[in-house]
Protein backbone atom coordinates (compact mmCIF):
# COMPACT_ATOMS: atom_id res chain seq x y z
CA UNK A 1 0.00 0.00 0.00
CA UNK A 2 1.43 3.41 -1.02
CA UNK A 3 2.21 5.99 1.61
CA UNK A 4 1.35 9.64 2.04
CA UNK A 5 4.48 11.61 1.09
CA UNK A 6 5.40 14.94 2.68
CA UNK A 7 7.61 17.25 0.61
CA UNK A 8 9.80 19.74 2.44
CA UNK A 9 10.28 23.06 0.71
CA UNK A 10 12.44 24.42 -0.78
CA UNK A 11 14.80 21.46 -0.74
CA UNK A 12 12.24 19.09 -2.17
CA UNK A 13 13.14 16.34 0.30
CA UNK A 14 10.50 13.63 0.42
CA UNK A 15 9.55 11.60 3.49
CA UNK A 16 6.54 9.58 4.64
CA UNK A 17 3.93 11.20 6.88
CA UNK A 18 4.61 10.08 10.46
CA UNK A 19 1.79 10.43 12.95
CA UNK A 20 4.18 10.24 15.92
CA UNK A 21 6.14 13.29 14.73
CA UNK A 22 2.93 15.29 14.44
CA UNK A 23 1.81 14.16 17.90
CA UNK A 24 5.10 15.41 19.35
CA UNK A 25 4.68 18.81 17.63
CA UNK A 26 1.16 19.14 19.00
CA UNK A 27 2.26 18.21 22.52
CA UNK A 28 5.04 20.80 22.27
CA UNK A 29 2.39 23.36 21.32
CA UNK A 30 0.48 22.63 24.50
CA UNK A 31 -2.00 19.84 23.78
CA UNK A 32 -2.31 16.97 26.20
CA UNK A 33 -1.17 13.69 24.66
CA UNK A 34 -4.65 12.22 24.20
CA UNK A 35 -5.90 15.30 22.29
CA UNK A 36 -2.72 15.43 20.22
CA UNK A 37 -3.00 11.77 19.26
CA UNK A 38 -6.68 12.12 18.34
CA UNK A 39 -6.02 15.16 16.13
CA UNK A 40 -3.03 13.52 14.42
CA UNK A 41 -5.15 10.45 13.75
CA UNK A 42 -7.88 12.65 12.24
CA UNK A 43 -5.33 14.29 9.93
CA UNK A 44 -4.02 10.91 8.80
CA UNK A 45 -7.53 9.64 8.15
CA UNK A 46 -8.43 12.76 6.17
CA UNK A 47 -5.39 12.65 3.92
CA UNK A 48 -5.59 9.87 1.38
CA UNK A 49 -2.68 7.51 1.03
CA UNK A 50 -0.84 7.57 -2.23
CA UNK A 51 -0.79 11.34 -2.59
CA UNK A 52 1.77 14.04 -1.92
CA UNK A 53 1.51 17.14 0.23
CA UNK A 54 3.96 19.90 1.04
CA UNK A 55 5.01 20.74 4.59
CA UNK A 56 3.26 24.11 4.27
CA UNK A 57 0.00 22.52 3.11
CA UNK A 58 0.17 19.97 5.91
CA UNK A 59 0.90 22.60 8.56
CA UNK A 60 -2.00 24.76 7.36
CA UNK A 61 -4.38 21.81 7.46
CA UNK A 62 -3.26 20.90 10.99
CA UNK A 63 -3.54 24.54 12.12
CA UNK A 64 -7.10 24.85 10.80
CA UNK A 65 -8.25 21.68 12.54
CA UNK A 66 -6.38 22.70 15.68
CA UNK A 67 -8.17 26.05 15.84
CA UNK A 68 -11.55 24.44 15.15
CA UNK A 69 -11.09 21.99 18.02
CA UNK A 70 -8.98 23.88 20.55
CA UNK A 71 -9.06 27.59 19.74
CA UNK A 72 -6.83 30.23 18.17
CA UNK A 73 -4.38 30.48 21.07
CA UNK A 74 -3.21 26.90 20.71
CA UNK A 75 -3.01 27.38 16.92
CA UNK A 76 -0.63 30.32 17.37
CA UNK A 77 1.60 28.24 19.65
CA UNK A 78 1.68 25.47 17.03
CA UNK A 79 2.49 27.86 14.19
CA UNK A 80 5.21 29.68 16.16
CA UNK A 81 8.70 29.00 14.84
CA UNK A 82 10.58 27.14 17.64
CA UNK A 83 13.83 28.64 16.35
CA UNK A 84 12.50 32.24 16.25
CA UNK A 85 12.47 34.95 18.91
CA UNK A 86 9.99 33.00 21.03
CA UNK A 87 12.41 30.08 21.37
CA UNK A 88 13.66 29.50 24.92
CA UNK A 89 16.43 26.99 25.56
CA UNK A 90 16.58 25.02 28.81
CA UNK A 91 20.03 23.84 29.86
CA UNK A 92 20.34 20.59 31.86
CA UNK A 93 23.54 18.83 32.98
CA UNK A 94 23.38 16.52 29.96
CA UNK A 95 21.79 18.53 27.15
CA UNK A 96 20.07 21.71 26.03
CA UNK A 97 16.48 21.53 24.77
CA UNK A 98 13.76 23.97 23.71
CA UNK A 99 11.22 24.81 26.39
CA UNK A 100 7.91 23.06 25.70
CA UNK A 101 4.55 23.96 27.22
CA UNK A 102 3.18 20.51 26.39
CA UNK A 103 6.06 18.61 27.92
CA UNK A 104 5.96 20.73 31.07
CA UNK A 105 2.19 20.23 31.36
CA UNK A 106 2.67 16.46 31.09
CA UNK A 107 5.37 16.64 33.75
CA UNK A 108 3.03 18.55 36.07
CA UNK A 109 0.30 15.94 35.54
CA UNK A 110 2.80 13.46 36.92
CA UNK A 111 2.46 15.33 40.23
CA UNK A 112 -1.30 14.56 40.21
CA UNK A 113 -2.08 18.11 39.17
CA UNK A 114 -5.32 18.10 37.08
CA UNK A 115 -4.68 18.38 33.31
CA UNK A 116 -6.39 21.78 32.93
CA UNK A 117 -4.45 23.26 35.83
CA UNK A 118 -1.21 21.69 34.60
CA UNK A 119 -1.68 23.30 31.18
CA UNK A 120 -2.56 26.64 32.79
CA UNK A 121 0.55 26.45 34.95
CA UNK A 122 2.79 25.58 32.01
CA UNK A 123 1.45 28.51 29.98
CA UNK A 124 1.99 30.87 32.91
CA UNK A 125 5.60 29.68 33.10
CA UNK A 126 6.07 30.45 29.40
CA UNK A 127 4.48 33.89 29.83
CA UNK A 128 6.79 34.58 32.78
CA UNK A 129 9.89 33.59 30.81
CA UNK A 130 8.88 35.78 27.90
CA UNK A 131 8.07 38.71 30.18
CA UNK A 132 11.48 38.50 31.84
CA UNK A 133 13.18 38.27 28.45
CA UNK A 134 14.70 34.84 28.90
CA UNK A 135 16.24 33.33 25.78
CA UNK A 136 17.83 30.53 27.80
CA UNK A 137 17.53 29.30 31.37
CA UNK A 138 19.20 26.77 33.63
CA UNK A 139 16.96 23.86 34.69
CA UNK A 140 17.40 24.77 38.37
CA UNK A 141 16.21 28.31 37.81
CA UNK A 142 13.32 26.99 35.70
CA UNK A 143 12.13 24.82 38.57
CA UNK A 144 11.96 27.84 40.84
CA UNK A 145 9.93 29.69 38.21
CA UNK A 146 7.57 26.72 37.90
CA UNK A 147 7.05 26.53 41.66
CA UNK A 148 6.38 30.27 41.90
CA UNK A 149 3.92 30.26 38.96
CA UNK A 150 2.01 27.31 40.39
CA UNK A 151 1.78 29.03 43.75
CA UNK A 152 0.66 32.36 42.30
CA UNK A 153 -1.60 31.30 39.43
CA UNK A 154 -2.86 27.78 40.26
CA UNK A 155 -2.92 26.79 43.92
CA UNK A 156 -0.62 26.32 46.87
CA UNK A 157 -1.56 22.63 46.83
CA UNK A 158 -0.34 22.27 43.23
CA UNK A 159 2.91 24.03 44.19
CA UNK A 160 3.34 21.72 47.20
CA UNK A 161 2.74 18.66 45.05
CA UNK A 162 5.35 19.81 42.58
CA UNK A 163 7.85 20.46 45.37
CA UNK A 164 7.26 17.04 46.96
CA UNK A 165 7.71 15.37 43.58
CA UNK A 166 10.99 17.24 43.04
CA UNK A 167 12.23 16.13 46.46
CA UNK A 168 11.28 12.56 45.64
CA UNK A 169 13.05 12.66 42.27
CA UNK A 170 16.17 14.10 43.86
CA UNK A 171 16.20 11.29 46.44
CA UNK A 172 16.85 8.56 43.86
CA UNK A 173 14.45 6.27 45.75
CA UNK A 174 12.42 4.01 43.41
CA UNK A 175 8.64 4.10 43.20
CA UNK A 176 6.98 0.67 43.31
CA UNK A 177 3.26 0.58 42.47
CA UNK A 178 1.44 -2.71 43.05
CA UNK A 179 -1.98 -3.06 41.41
CA UNK A 180 -4.16 -6.06 42.18
CA UNK A 181 -7.68 -7.03 41.20
CA UNK A 182 -9.62 -9.87 39.63
CA UNK A 183 -10.10 -10.64 35.96
CA UNK A 184 -11.94 -7.79 34.24
CA UNK A 185 -11.24 -5.14 36.87
CA UNK A 186 -9.14 -3.05 34.46
CA UNK A 187 -5.66 -3.62 35.90
CA UNK A 188 -3.78 -3.63 32.59
CA UNK A 189 -5.50 -0.52 31.24
CA UNK A 190 -5.04 1.48 34.44
CA UNK A 191 -1.42 0.33 34.80
CA UNK A 192 -0.58 1.34 31.23
CA UNK A 193 -2.09 4.77 31.75
CA UNK A 194 -0.21 5.24 35.02
CA UNK A 195 3.02 4.14 33.36
CA UNK A 196 2.52 6.85 30.72
CA UNK A 197 1.52 9.56 33.20
CA UNK A 198 4.42 8.78 35.56
CA UNK A 199 7.02 8.02 32.86
CA UNK A 200 7.63 4.55 34.28
CA UNK A 201 9.18 2.25 31.70
CA UNK A 202 9.12 -0.97 33.75
CA UNK A 203 5.63 -2.44 33.73
CA UNK A 204 5.27 -6.12 34.62
CA UNK A 205 2.18 -8.34 34.48
CA UNK A 206 1.79 -11.38 36.73
CA UNK A 207 0.03 -13.20 33.86
CA UNK A 208 3.31 -13.16 31.95
CA UNK A 209 5.18 -14.29 35.05
CA UNK A 210 2.79 -17.22 35.47
CA UNK A 211 3.41 -18.31 31.89
CA UNK A 212 7.18 -18.14 32.41
CA UNK A 213 6.99 -20.20 35.61
CA UNK A 214 4.77 -22.74 33.84
CA UNK A 215 7.40 -23.15 31.14
CA UNK A 216 10.03 -24.52 33.51
CA UNK A 217 7.89 -26.29 36.11
CA UNK A 218 6.24 -29.56 35.19
CA UNK A 219 2.42 -29.67 35.55
CA UNK A 220 2.85 -32.32 38.23
CA UNK A 221 4.80 -29.94 40.47
CA UNK A 222 2.19 -27.15 40.54
CA UNK A 223 -0.89 -28.38 38.67
CA UNK A 224 -2.91 -25.25 39.48
CA UNK A 225 -0.65 -23.03 37.32
CA UNK A 226 -2.10 -24.34 34.06
CA UNK A 227 -5.47 -22.77 34.86
CA UNK A 228 -6.75 -19.22 35.10
CA UNK A 229 -6.87 -17.79 38.62
CA UNK A 230 -10.60 -18.41 38.96
CA UNK A 231 -10.25 -22.00 37.72
CA UNK A 232 -7.08 -22.92 39.60
CA UNK A 233 -9.13 -25.17 41.89
CA UNK A 234 -9.22 -27.69 39.02
CA UNK A 235 -5.57 -28.47 39.74
CA UNK A 236 -6.16 -29.29 43.39
CA UNK A 237 -5.96 -32.91 44.52
CA UNK A 238 -9.33 -34.61 44.24
CA UNK A 239 -10.89 -31.84 42.17
CA UNK A 240 -14.01 -32.81 40.20
CA UNK A 241 -14.53 -32.22 36.49
CA UNK A 242 -16.29 -28.96 37.30
CA UNK A 243 -19.76 -30.02 36.26
CA UNK A 244 -21.08 -29.60 39.80
CA UNK A 245 -21.25 -26.55 42.03
CA UNK A 246 -17.87 -25.14 42.99
CA UNK A 247 -17.63 -23.72 46.49
CA UNK A 248 -16.06 -20.41 47.34
CA UNK A 249 -13.46 -22.16 49.48
CA UNK A 250 -12.37 -24.28 46.49
CA UNK A 251 -11.89 -21.19 44.32
CA UNK A 252 -9.85 -19.49 47.03
CA UNK A 253 -7.77 -22.60 47.77
CA UNK A 254 -6.91 -22.99 44.11
CA UNK A 255 -5.93 -19.33 43.84
CA UNK A 256 -3.75 -19.51 46.96
CA UNK A 257 -1.98 -22.56 45.51
CA UNK A 258 -1.14 -20.51 42.44
CA UNK A 259 -0.08 -17.54 44.53
CA UNK A 260 2.27 -19.61 46.70
CA UNK A 261 4.05 -20.82 43.54
CA UNK A 262 4.45 -17.24 42.34
CA UNK A 263 5.16 -15.38 45.56
CA UNK A 264 8.95 -15.73 45.35
CA UNK A 265 8.97 -14.46 41.76
CA UNK A 266 6.82 -11.48 42.73
CA UNK A 267 9.06 -10.53 45.64
CA UNK A 268 12.20 -11.07 43.55
CA UNK A 269 10.87 -8.73 40.86
CA UNK A 270 10.21 -6.05 43.47
CA UNK A 271 13.62 -6.58 45.12
CA UNK A 272 15.45 -6.35 41.80
CA UNK A 273 13.76 -3.05 40.95
CA UNK A 274 14.69 -1.65 44.36
CA UNK A 275 18.30 -2.84 44.11
CA UNK A 276 18.66 -1.26 40.67
CA UNK A 277 16.72 1.83 41.81
CA UNK A 278 14.22 1.56 39.00
CA UNK A 279 10.58 2.55 39.20
CA UNK A 280 8.18 -0.36 38.66
CA UNK A 281 4.49 -1.03 38.15
CA UNK A 282 3.57 -4.63 38.96
CA UNK A 283 -0.01 -5.60 38.15
CA UNK A 284 -2.11 -8.73 38.13
CA UNK A 285 -4.57 -10.84 40.03
CA UNK A 286 -1.66 -12.42 41.92
CA UNK A 287 -0.64 -9.07 43.39
CA UNK A 288 -1.91 -9.63 46.92
CA UNK A 289 -0.11 -6.93 48.95
CA UNK A 290 -0.94 -8.26 52.42
CA UNK A 291 0.66 -11.62 51.54
CA UNK A 292 3.88 -10.05 50.22
CA UNK A 293 6.86 -9.18 52.40
CA UNK A 294 6.79 -5.40 51.88
CA UNK A 295 7.55 -3.92 55.31
CA UNK A 296 11.32 -4.46 55.02
CA UNK A 297 11.31 -2.73 51.62
CA UNK A 298 9.48 0.46 52.55
CA UNK A 299 12.66 2.14 53.81
CA UNK A 300 14.41 1.63 50.48
CA UNK A 301 11.49 2.48 48.19
CA UNK A 302 8.11 4.15 48.05
CA UNK A 303 5.78 1.16 47.85
CA UNK A 304 2.15 1.88 47.01
CA UNK A 305 -0.33 -1.03 46.94
CA UNK A 306 -3.69 -0.55 45.21
CA UNK A 307 -6.62 -2.89 44.67
CA UNK A 308 -9.03 -2.27 41.81
CA UNK A 309 -12.63 -3.36 42.22
CA UNK A 310 -15.72 -3.78 40.10
CA UNK A 311 -18.51 -3.63 42.65
CA UNK A 312 -21.51 -4.16 40.37
CA UNK A 313 -21.86 -7.70 39.15
CA UNK A 314 -23.76 -6.74 35.99
CA UNK A 315 -21.06 -4.28 34.98
CA UNK A 316 -18.35 -6.85 35.61
CA UNK A 317 -20.24 -9.36 33.48
CA UNK A 318 -20.44 -6.86 30.61
CA UNK A 319 -16.74 -6.12 30.92
CA UNK A 320 -15.93 -9.83 30.80
CA UNK A 321 -18.14 -10.21 27.73
CA UNK A 322 -16.24 -7.41 25.99
CA UNK A 323 -12.92 -8.85 27.01
CA UNK A 324 -13.94 -12.30 25.83
CA UNK A 325 -15.02 -10.98 22.43
CA UNK A 326 -11.58 -9.44 21.98
CA UNK A 327 -10.07 -12.90 22.37
CA UNK A 328 -12.50 -15.58 21.27
CA UNK A 329 -16.05 -16.79 21.75
CA UNK A 330 -14.69 -19.71 23.71
CA UNK A 331 -12.85 -17.40 26.11
CA UNK A 332 -15.98 -15.25 26.55
CA UNK A 333 -17.99 -18.35 27.45
CA UNK A 334 -15.31 -19.38 29.97
CA UNK A 335 -15.54 -16.03 31.75
CA UNK A 336 -19.33 -16.12 31.93
CA UNK A 337 -19.44 -19.76 33.02
CA UNK A 338 -17.12 -18.86 35.89
CA UNK A 339 -18.79 -15.57 36.81
CA UNK A 340 -19.64 -16.73 40.33
CA UNK A 341 -16.09 -17.92 40.92
CA UNK A 342 -14.63 -14.62 39.72
CA UNK A 343 -17.05 -12.69 41.90
CA UNK A 344 -16.32 -14.82 44.97
CA UNK A 345 -12.58 -14.46 44.44
CA UNK A 346 -12.94 -10.69 44.27
CA UNK A 347 -15.03 -10.63 47.46
CA UNK A 348 -12.37 -12.57 49.32
CA UNK A 349 -9.45 -10.52 47.97
CA UNK A 350 -11.10 -7.20 48.76
CA UNK A 351 -12.06 -8.33 52.25
CA UNK A 352 -8.50 -9.44 53.01
CA UNK A 353 -6.92 -6.27 51.61
CA UNK A 354 -9.46 -4.05 53.37
CA UNK A 355 -8.46 -5.63 56.68
CA UNK A 356 -4.82 -4.90 55.84
CA UNK A 357 -5.60 -1.26 55.02
CA UNK A 358 -4.81 -1.51 51.32
CA UNK A 359 -6.47 1.31 49.34
CA UNK A 360 -9.33 0.03 47.17
CA UNK A 361 -10.44 1.98 44.09
CA UNK A 362 -13.74 1.19 42.40
CA UNK A 363 -12.97 1.28 38.69
CA UNK A 364 -15.94 2.86 36.90
CA UNK A 365 -14.32 5.43 34.62
CA UNK A 366 -10.69 5.21 33.54
CA UNK A 367 -9.84 8.89 34.06
CA UNK A 368 -11.38 8.92 37.55
CA UNK A 369 -9.53 5.74 38.48
CA UNK A 370 -6.20 7.03 37.21
CA UNK A 371 -6.75 10.31 39.02
CA UNK A 372 -7.51 8.46 42.27
CA UNK A 373 -4.36 6.36 41.85
CA UNK A 374 -2.23 9.45 41.17
CA UNK A 375 -3.68 11.08 44.28
CA UNK A 376 -2.59 8.04 46.31
CA UNK A 377 0.89 8.23 44.83
CA UNK A 378 1.41 11.95 45.45
CA UNK A 379 -0.23 11.65 48.87
CA UNK A 380 2.33 9.06 49.93
CA UNK A 381 5.17 11.10 48.42
CA UNK A 382 4.05 14.18 50.35
CA UNK A 383 4.22 12.16 53.57
CA UNK A 384 7.69 10.84 52.79
CA UNK A 385 8.95 14.06 51.22
CA UNK A 386 6.92 16.90 52.76
CA UNK A 387 7.09 20.20 50.86
CA UNK A 388 9.50 22.70 52.31
CA UNK A 389 9.26 25.81 50.11
CA UNK A 390 11.98 27.63 52.05
CA UNK A 391 14.51 24.93 51.23
CA UNK A 392 15.34 25.75 47.62
CA UNK A 393 17.83 22.89 47.43
CA UNK A 394 14.91 20.68 46.48
CA UNK A 395 14.18 22.88 43.48
CA UNK A 396 17.70 22.30 42.19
Amino acid sequence: MSKLIVIKEPEGDRSPFLRGILVRSLVNAGLVFEDAYELAQAIRDELQEGREITCTELKNKVAELLEARHGSKIRKLYEADPHGDAGIIVHTPTRSVPFSVGILAHSLETCAIPPEMAMQGARKVLANLRKTGHREIDHKALRRVIHRCLNEHCSSEAADRYLSWRRFENSGIPLIILIGGITGSGKSTVSSELAFRLDISRHQSTDMMREIIRSYLSPQMVPTLKYSSFEAWRGLPGATDGTGTVSESQVISGFLSQFSAMKLALESTINRAIEERHHLILEGVHVVPRELNLDTKRGDAVVIPIMLASMKKDLLRKQLQRRGREKSKRQAATYLDNMDGIWNLQSWLLDEEDKAGTPIIENWYLEDTVRAALDLVIGELMKRFPPEPDDEAYLH
